[in-house]
């Protein structure tokens, strides 16, 4: 979708909708939406570009990394993963050591991904609740050896949720170089309309024309802004699952 005045038109049409309706039908419903945002495999512009930009708008997320990459070429150090959560509020998430497809790995490969990405949160004193699977995949093996050491799970699939949110079945809107902060926007104001708990939107690396899940830092803005003018409150995947039980 392109950034044009009509399509600029049309989000804040619905948005009008969303804030004045006042009859719903179905499953239950609250009020108030949450935001998460999220960040995954480490990169290093997820501290050099999208944190100075989440401070301005007093904003935290949840960084989900492969510990066994940790400080390895353009990837974060120890010392940002421990400053984004120690210092800024952030969650840290378990993503594997090495962000294997989980079920091309025999039990004792995957159950080792797993437990020792665990283990390393842990021994550092980083959040160790959430878990996101790696390239979206896991077969009933991986979520039984997953549900031992951790509490939420984050798939790969844009779904709905409302409360009570199923913490391990959680969804996310995973943000894609061939999209403009318009796809975003109109995925938050969805969920405004349909009155969703918690939206959850990813990203992964930033400025970076190659990549194919990169974010120019003057989208992320846009996307930042947009939600900071709505008043919404963003939170850690974490909190939103406490705050939305």
């Amino acid at each position: 979708m392109k950034n044009t005045p009509f399509n600029s038109l049309a989000v804040y049409f619905l948005l009008v909708i969303a804030l004045f309706s006042c009859s719903w039908e179905g499953e239950e419903r609250t009020d108030q939406t949450y935001i998460v945002i999220t960040f995954d495999d480490q990169h290093h512009t997820i501290y050099d570009v999208a944190l100075p930009l989440m401070e301005k708008f007093g904003f935290q997320a949840t960084n989900v990394i492969n510990t066994g990459r940790i400080g390895s070429g353009d990837r974060l150090t120890w010392q940002q993963v421990e400053d984004l959560e120690f210092h800024y509020g952030w969650e840290t998430a378990g993503h594997t050591l090495h962000h294997p497809n989980l079920p091309f790995l025999n039990d004792e490969e995957a159950l080792y991904q797993i437990e020792q990405d665990w283990i390393n949160l842990k021994e550092r004193g980083l959040s160790h609740e959430t878990f996101a699977l790696p390239r979206g995949h896991a077969t009933e093996r991986d979520y039984e050896i997953i549900r031992r050491f951790y509490k939420n799970i984050r798939n790969s699939r844009d779904k709905r949720m409302y409360k009570p949110i199923d913490r391990l079945n959680i969804g996310y809107f995973a943000y894609l170089s061939s999209y403009s902060a318009e796809e975003a926007i109109m995925r938050i104001t969805e969920g405004i309309l349909e009155k969703e708990t918690l939206i959850v939107i990813g990203f992964h690396r930033f400025n970076d024309p190659n990549h194919t899940h990169s974010c120019t830092e003057a989208e992320f803005y846009r996307i930042l802004k947009f939600i900071a003018s709505l008043e919404l409150e963003v939170v850690t995947l974490k909190r939103g699952i406490e705050i939305t039980k």
